[in-house]
């Protein structure tokens, strides 16, 4: 609607008081005037052009001014004095004086249009004087010759503007009125009563006046208001108004009054009455920031020019905007006695002491432009700008600019399944305006701007002014004109201009020849009448039109509704052809009393029942001086001849573009000040219902300028700023469906929305408005509350208990035990929430818990939700948990915390563990958790169960606290076994870091548990999968060589002996083969041995992961050797392929565990990976003196099960076999078990390894193959 922009401008500084402003009929001059002079103004570029100083004589013969009043054609002022003279000034061009002014345009020096560029010398003369003999309270035009006056004797007089002569034939007395009161069956005056304001509109041919009595009506005449013929009628609930005005366009009545209030009245033509539509109040707010009503005297009351807002100027100085039905709009920030609008309304023109100023305004396009595409983007005129929000539809991508304009021009975007509000990616506050000039070469002859339209995918924005029009398409960034000035000059844009499929519609007259046409111009073209594509002729002008799909909608000055049905073809080649037929044609004229009051016109698929729309045209809807009237097209094409009443008090309609149930086929009507109102269709038929469609009001704190149907949201703009804000009532109408047992409705619209982004806050708004409606009661004595229907609603849909514990957290506590009594106690709901494994939830009510039970509650609950979250990988509230239960636990269990709010949840991201090679411990955390005792595979969830949690209400003791930790101690020892037992590393370091549990301890108590792996081959490939290591591959040029495995030199082993294979002469260029590593362990257990290797077998060990990957196995390598789990460790380090730490790892713990892993991934390999057998091969030279060279005290575990098939396989091979004996030293780890000196191991491998022996002394041994 109207928006205040912009610095207000300080025009002129008056010597002495200004006591009068007004406009001429076109605004495009304004006259003030003072005590004394008279001066003249130029709306468009604000130039003053003439000033009028009466002379001492002429004041003290005549009166000093008062008021003034313009002539209605702009040819002349009158100007009432104090002593009931009437001086009327004549307004006209004095062509033997130069230009006032020229206005040159700065860079080329070349004067600007003729219309615009120059301001022509303007005179004002005293014609003559109009005696009426006594005070003169108000004065009006009747027509261009005959104005109409009252006094303060109570007279209503006329007279002729040429002559300047009373009309005694004409003369009335307030005794000759014919006064009729609705409340009453006859109403007589007092005789001393005397019409003290009087407006009159010669639309609606009737005159809105006010009395001395402080009552107001309207009067109407049926000739020319001579005596006898005067009838009054007077308005009801008003007994002190002060001022009155008229608006033609909504046949309204507004009364300003002595109290502050302003009525506004609606004028019932079948009747003849007034009733009331709506009262205003202003608000004034004191210097303490108390808000109160103003009280004071409203001095004037007047619409704005488009007839869509009310402004009032109170005594107080203070000046208040309304929408046409009371939605408050802006409050002056600077003192005004006197106000009137310039051409368009764009600036509001006041005067207050000896200040003129200027307020400048933006408005929204709906106010003369009401047509579909206007209402699906956010969009905001003045006189030469107009500003946009950018929207969702991009040009689409692969098609020429044109090409993709059409393309989304056609394409249908409301669509149902997408958010327009989720699509924005960022608050719609945040997003700037994009402001579009219009260009010199149409702004300087044609501004200010009266229309803007815009297209469905917002690439396309078309102005039009005084003259002709222009648009803009932003994808080129460039602006397109007439290229003939004549074709231009001689074309007004009436009744609107819209987009239809990149076609821009028009509504054209030409003054030339007097007709009415509409134009249809594609975008890609430059504007000439050869480029329009179709042209339709009317018989009349053009009041309003609009599209939907392929209709096109006019409403004529004849009061004819005409409906065509359009057609066009857009080939690759854009040589566009559009065709039009007729299909429908009707009269409203029997339902209103003049065309202009024809609001706006949309052809709709809905109709009065319930019924699915199909997409095709069933009604017409007409909005009729602000009553919605649906005319429904039968079967056959007939008009109906009654039509339906859907609402009253409109002041714009939004259909929704697609067909669907339920919102999709509902109508959304913005009603002012009794907010918007959904008239909503009830598929399934209800018993208790006449109807088949209800309609809903919900509030809103913006005014709405675009609604989205499917989301149930509207975009407007609040009163304070020009930030564009969304507002969902959703809410309102599921609340308002349920309070009046429509709740299997309100289910199936919940149901169709549940996927929008802000559907939980919506249940949320459900139920703080639910608790406040009953809280606002003596629930003993309401029988039915709404809260409990609320929630048995609510329970049906999936995000019920997320939005009982958001609404508890943002509610009073003394509202709470209310709220659970309706919903349920508070541990049933977290419990229920831990059934659904919705864990965010859980811990809402848990914070909510800890306020209403006792502690030692609160402490069992986060034991149960911390083994929750260990199961759901949610670590961070596992560290929140285990930080909140040691906090809990110091406190008392004796008192019930009241008022105490800990923030549990932190940031939800996917947490990566930080990895350290030192030590076996993370970075320090408020809360250390230890592990548990050694023995801790023999702790089940069974065992866990059967720790006491049931929740009495008695008060725990100290051991109970202790119990509780000691419980969590447990929970995080026992996940951390079963994770390690299941091989998901990641998850155990995961687990680890964040809960702060001491992983290096936790290995050490449980190393006799973890001596034992039953499938290594299983646990090497699960460190593959958890980390993403790649196998290594077997490289062409290694297969082809004839001993890989000879090409290994040892250059230290243990305390720096050397042990050498014989090279082969075809290798000489050794490479270290930890050279790229050895930075990574300087200092390390693993730096002791130092291997040079084959460049061939380098290349198959390099094959690795990524460097956080490498990164995470060291750290677990690191931390297995450390805590003694050499075989873990030994598996890991195989994954790495570093030798060094192999041969380490070996040497600490020579086992027959160790040898069987070897054997198990060497039998492995030589099935599923090469890579690692020709791995394996090459470090036998060097493991093998770290193995005893008895076997007495190793025992083989048997590979049958484990690599049988391998070994199957590997019988068929004919190599040579190869026998060696691994040998070690006798330092072992602590916890190891101590090998005999003189133990021996034989690792006789045929093919590789085919079968294994073992030997203690000269013994003979088993073997297995």
């Amino acid at each position: 609607m109207y928006f205040q922009n912009g610095q207000i401008t300080a025009l002129l500084k008056s010597t002495e008081a200004l006591i009068c402003i007004r406009s001429n009929a076109d605004r495009l001059l304004i006259a003030s005037c003072s005590k004394t002079c008279l001066d003249l103004w130029r709306t468009h570029s604000s130039t003053k052009l003439f000033r009028y100083q009466r002379s001492e004589d002429s004041i003290l013969q005549y009166g000093s001014n008062e008021m003034l009043y313009w002539r209605p054609d702009g040819s002349g002022i009158a100007v009432v004095t104090d002593t009931g003279r009437i001086i009327l000034f004549e307004v006209k061009l004095d062509l033997s004086q130069p230009l006032s002014y020229q206005c040159v345009d700065g860079r080329s020096g070349v004067m600007l249009h003729e219309s615009v560029g120059t301001v022509p010398s303007i005179l004002l003369d005293a014609v003559m004087v109009v005696n009426a003999e006594e005070g003169i309270t108000s004065l009006n035009g009747l027509n261009n010759d005959l104005m109409i006056f009252t006094t303060v004797g109570g007279g209503v007089k006329q007279f002729l503007w040429d002559d300047g002569l009373i009309m005694q034939e004409l003369e009335s007395d307030i005794s000759q009125v014919c006064f009729t009161d609705p409340h009453q069956h006859s109403y007589s005056p007092d005789n001393d009563i005397h019409i003290t304001n009087l407006c009159y509109s010669n639309a609606l041919d009737i005159a809105a006046v006010t009395f001395s009595n402080g009552r107001a009506g309207y009067i109407q005449s049926s000739e020319f208001y001579k005596p006898n013929t005067i009838h009054a009628l007077l308005a009801s609930g008003i007994e002190n108004a002060s001022c009155a005005t008229i608006n033609p366009r909504y046949h309204l009545l507004a009364f300003g009054t002595e109290s502050g209030e302003v009525f506004v009245y609606v004028l019932n033509y079948d009747s003849g009455l007034l009733n009331l539509s709506h009262q205003l109040k202003g608000y004034s707010e004191s210097e303490e920031g108390v808000t109160s009503t103003d009280p004071s005297r409203v001095v004037k009351v007047f619409w704005t020019p488009d007839c869509c807002c009310l402004c009032a100027v109170y005594s107080s100085g203070a000046l208040y905007l309304w929408s046409v039905f009371g939605t408050f709009l802006y409050s002056s920030s600077i003192p005004v006695s006197q106000a009137c609008w310039d051409l368009e309304g764009y600036n509001l023109w006041s005067i207050s002491g000896v200040q003129l100023s200027k307020i400048p305004f933006l408005k929204s396009p709906l106010t003369v432009n009401n047509v579909s595409n206007n209402q699906q983007h956010i969009i905001l005129q003045s006189g030469n700008q107009v500003f946009i929000l950018p929207n969702r539809f991009p040009p689409k991508t692969g098609l020429s600019v044109y090409e993709s304009i059409y393309r989304g021009e056609v394409e249908n975007y409301d669509s149902p399944h997408q958010s327009f509000i989720a699509s924005l990616g960022s608050p719609l506050e945040n997003w700037p305006w994009q402001a579009i000039k219009v260009p010199d070469i149409y702004a300087n002859g044609n501004c200010p701007l009266r229309f803007v339209a815009i297209g469905a995918s917002g690439q396309c924005t078309a102005v039009a002014g005084s003259r002709g029009f222009a648009f803009y398409i932003s994808a080129k960034h460039k602006w397109r004109c007439f290229g003939n000035e004549a074709q231009e000059q001689s074309m007004v844009v009436r009744g609107g201009m819209l987009w239809w499929r990149g076609i821009l519609i028009v509504g054209a007259f030409h003054h030339d020849t007097k007709t009415s046409k509409i134009y249809l111009y594609p975008h890609h073209n430059s504007i000439d009448q050869s480029s329009v594509v179709c042209t339709i002729p009317l018989p009349s002008s053009i009041i309003t039109l609009n599209t939907y799909l392929d209709y096109l909608i006019v409403v004529t000055g004849n009061c004819r509704v005409i409906i065509y049905q359009l057609s066009v073809v857009i080939p690759p080649t854009l040589d566009i052809a559009a065709t039009y037929t007729k299909v429908l044609e009707f009269s409203v004229a029997k339902f209103t009393p003049h065309p202009c009051a024809v609001l706006s016109a949309h052809v709709s698929p809905l109709t009065a029942d319930a019924g699915v729309p199909d997409g095709t045209m069933r009604s017409v809807l007409l909005n009729i001086a602000g009553k919605l009237l649906m005319f429904e097209i039968g079967e056959t094409g007939e008009m109906s001849s009654k039509p339906v009443t859907i609402a009253t008090s409109v002041e714009s309609v939004s259909c929704p573009s697609r067909t669907g149930e339920y919102l999709g086929a509902a109508l959304w009507l913005n009603c002012g000040a009794r907010g918007m109102r959904v008239w909503l269709p009830l598929h399934a038929s209800e018993q208790d219902l006449g109807s088949r469609r209800i309609l809903v009001t919900v509030k809103q704190s913006v005014y709405p300028l675009v609604v989205h149907h499917y989301e149930a949201a509207i975009l407007g703009i609040p009163v304070d700023s020009l930030r564009c804000r969304s507002e969902t009532f959703l809410h309102i109408l599921l609340h308002q469906l349920v309070v009046i047992n429509l709740e299997k409705h309100a289910y199936s619209i919940a149901k169709m929305c549940e996927e929008l982004p802000y559907f939980q806050h919506t249940l949320e708004l459900m139920i703080h408005k639910a608790l406040e409606s009953d809280m606002c009661h003596d629930r003993e004595l309401v029988s039915d509350a709404v809260l409990p229907h609320v929630i048995r609603f609510m329970r049906r849909l999936p995000h019920y208990l997320a939005a009982v514990a958001h609404c508890a957290r943002k509610t009073e506590m003394t509202q709470w035990e209310y709220l659970f009594q309706c919903t349920g106690l508070v541990t049933e709901l977290l419990d229920e929430c831990l059934s659904l494994h919705t864990l965010d939830t859980a811990i809402l009510y848990l914070v909510i818990l800890q306020n209403l039970q006792p502690l030692h509650v609160s402490r069992r609950y986060i034991v149960k939700l911390l083994e929750a979250s260990i199961e759901q990988n949610r670590w961070d509230l596992g560290v929140d948990l285990l930080r909140f239960l040691h906090v809990i636990s110091t406190e008392s269990n004796d008192r019930v915390p009241a008022a105490r709010q800990k923030k549990l949840t932190g940031q939800n991201h996917d947490p990566v563990i930080r990895l350290r090679r030192s030590s076996g411990s993370f970075d320090e955390e408020p809360t250390q958790i230890s592990p548990s005792t050694p023995g801790i595979d023999s702790l089940s969830y069974d065992m866990l169960s059967q720790i006491p949690d049931e929740m009495s209400d008695s008060t725990d003791s100290a051991e109970d606290k202790v119990s509780d930790k000691k419980r969590a101690q447990r929970i995080i020892t026992f996940h951390a076994h079963r994770l390690l037992k299941s091989c998901q590393f990641h998850r155990l370091g995961e687990m680890c870091y964040h809960l702060n549990f001491d992983l290096g301890q936790f290995l050490v108590n449980e190393r006799q548990s973890l001596a034992d792996i039953h499938d290594p081959v299983h646990v090497f490939m699960s460190v593959h999968e958890e980390f993403h290591w790649p196998y290594p591959d077997i490289i062409p040029r290694i297969l082809s060589h004839p001993q890989v495995s000879s090409n290994i030199n040892v250059i230290s082993v243990g305390g720096g002996e050397e042990s050498s294979a014989e090279p082969t002469a075809e290798c000489d260029d050794k490479v270290d083969f930890i050279s790229d590593s050895v930075s990574l362990y300087e200092g390390s257990v693993y730096s002791e041995c130092r291997v040079e290797i084959d460049p061939n077998i380098l290349a198959l060990a390099l094959k690795k992961g990524t460097a956080e990957s490498e990164g995470k196995l060291e750290y677990f390598t690191d931390l297995m050797f450390e805590a003694g789990v050499y075989n873990y460790a030994l598996l890991f380090a195989l994954v790495l392929r570093k030798v060094d730490m192999i041969t380490t790892i070996i040497k600490r713990d020579p086992s027959s565990e160790m040898l069987s892993i070897l054997m198990a991934v060497d039998c492995w390999g030589h099935q599923e990976s090469g890579g690692y057998s020709l791995f394996l091969q090459s470090l036998k030279p060097l493991i093998s003196p770290l193995f005893p060279t008895s076997a007495n005290d190793l025992k083989v575990r048997p590979l049958v099960k484990i690599c049988s098939s391998s070994l199957s396989s590997l019988n068929s091979s004919n190599s040579n076999s190869q026998d060696f004996y691994l040998s070690t030293k006798k330092d072992h780890v602590k916890d190891s078990k101590r090998i005999s000196e003189n133990s021996e191991v034989k690792y006789s491998l045929e093919n590789n390894m085919s079968h294994l022996s073992i030997k203690d002394g000269d013994q003979s041994s088993c073997s297995v193959s």
